[in-house]
């Protein structure tokens, strides 16, 4: 399961946290990180708790066939 949902839109500038990946960041990853790097993904603009609304409704879509 997903724990944190990158927005590459918000980080145009590729900006990184060492030892973070840029991509969707599991719940094992994340609680493998230490409670400060948890601190400053939560604190960064490009990383989400809930999924990017166009994802969300892509997600709830139902596939053409």
């Amino acid at each position: 399961m997903i724990a944190r949902y990158y927005d590459e839109a918000k980080n145009p500038d590729g900006a990184h946290l060492p030892g973070v990946p840029l991509r969707d960041i599991t719940e094992e990853e994340f609680d493998a990180l230490p409670a400060w790097l948890q601190l400053s993904v939560d604190a960064s603009p490009f990383y989400r708790k809930s999924k990017p609304a166009e994802q969300a409704k892509a997600a709830s879509k139902p596939k053409e066939e």
